[in-house]
């Protein structure tokens, strides 16, 4: 077995076992399941709701046309009242005071002789209940309008059905239905796995060097293997790492999918989730290759110094690329065409979340693939050639910090 195999072996069983990785491993899955879980649960409560809200109609003209309005909306019950005087009003109060009623809604014409709905109610941060009843109201007003103006009831109920809009995904010369959010729901968790992932273990690569380096470990690990064969060994070992622990999460979502789907019912049915197995191949290609540049990175800072606070000044930079591509997301999902999107895309450093994000939402021409593919290569070939010059130099440096003049000189003279 070479040697670069035996420390991606010791890298990988030293931290599959450890009791972060299990841990972590572990705790995505339940909040997976809390996560859908609880929205199912709490959609199923509402469903049972026993809001009760008073309406008064002091204009004394709408009663009929909000009780066919809200009679189809099981969310609430409605009870029409009187408040023909103040001794009403503080039976209606009362009775929301103790939470017999929701609250009670009048509604009435103003000075210019609009209609003014005012609700009145202990709480009212509940904007779902808001919006129901708003908009119960303007259609209420709305059926009255066109009654008067000579529309029959079949007329009204017709205008009053919601225009059907469909969307399209042109691909490769067909067309499938995309209502267009599972492009940028894809874009989006695509590119968090590659960013959670460059960010997580690419740190872990680094604190992993340090803590050999403080410990002088690394000066016996020098005796016996290479310093560039000890630097891939690691890369290759955390890397196993992260693709193991997202196969564990990955097993565990598929599973969570169905129910989440059938939890969701209508609303999840508009959102087409399909992956074509394409764009599944060009992830993992963009995924492994963006960890190798950016964990190539991180161990050549954990080479330089001998404490992560002083290592994370130069991290820092490193840090902010993965970010900022990351903040480019929307944009480029929403233009993936754009100029700016496909410049940015082919720039090595964020290529691998934003070809992703632009593959997910539109074909993407084969030459501006071909092309991101050799640019984070030969970027690739660059860092690991400048990384393991450093890492050469750095892992037997102690006692001081070298300048950024040493670090261009063992880049130089290595």
């Amino acid at each position: 077995m070479s040697k670069i195999a035996i420390v991606a072996r010791k890298e990988y069983s030293e931290r599959i076992t450890s009791a972060g990785f299990i841990i972590t491993t572990i705790l995505v899955p339940v909040l997976m399941i809390v996560l859908v879980v609880v929205p199912i649960l709490i959609q199923f409560l509402s469903s049972k709701s026993d809001t009760r809200v008073a309406i008064i109609d002091k204009t004394q003209q709408l009663k009929a046309d909000l009780t066919d309005v809200f009679a189809s909306r099981s969310s609430m019950q409605i009870v029409f009242a009187d408040f023909a005087d103040a001794q009403e009003r503080e039976v209606l109060i009362k009775e929301t005071d103790l939470g017999k009623l929701s609250g009670y809604l009048v509604i009435q014409y103003d000075s210019t002789g609009k209609v003014l709905a005012t609700y009145t109610s202990k709480n009212l941060t509940d904007f779902d209940l808001l919006r129901e009843l708003e908009s119960g109201v303007r259609a209420a007003v709305r059926r009255k309008l066109l009654s008067e103006r000579g529309f029959s009831h079949a007329d009204i109920e017709f205008l009053e059905k919601p225009t059907q809009f469909k969307t399209q995904k042109l691909s490769g010369g067909k067309a499938s239905s995309d209502s267009g959010i599972s492009s940028i729901v894809l874009s989006f968790v695509m590119g968090l796995l590659i960013y959670s992932t460059i960010i997580g273990y690419g740190a872990l690569i680094s604190s992993s060097i340090i803590g050999e380096k403080s410990s002088r470990v690394m000066e016996v690990l020098i005796s016996s293997i290479k310093p560039f064969e000890l630097l891939i060994g690691k890369i290759i070992g955390i890397g196993l790492v992260a693709l193991t622990q997202y196969a564990v999460w990955v097993i565990a979502a598929l599973a969570l999918s169905g129910l989440s789907l059938k939890g969701l019912g209508g609303a999840a049915s508009k959102i087409n989730f399909e992956i074509p197995p394409l764009l599944l191949f060009y992830f993992v290609l963009y995924f492994v290759l963006g960890y190798l540049i950016y964990a190539t990175l991180y161990a050549a800072t954990g080479s330089i110094f001998e404490n992560e606070q002083d290592a994370q000044s130069l991290q820092f930079p490193i840090t902010f690329l993965v970010i900022l591509s990351y903040l480019f997301i929307y944009f480029t999902a929403s233009k993936p065409d754009s100029l700016p999107a496909t410049l940015l895309s082919l720039v090595p450093f964020f290529t691998p979340i934003l070809m992703i994000c632009r593959l997910s939402a539109t074909d993407v021409p084969l030459w501006q693939i071909s092309l991101s593919l050799v640019l984070m290569m030969l970027t690739f070939c660059a860092i690991l050639w400048g990384s393991a010059k450093i890492y050469r130099m750095g892992v037997l440096l102690y006692g001081k910090k070298p300048s950024l003049n040493e670090v261009i000189k063992w880049l130089r003279y290595a």
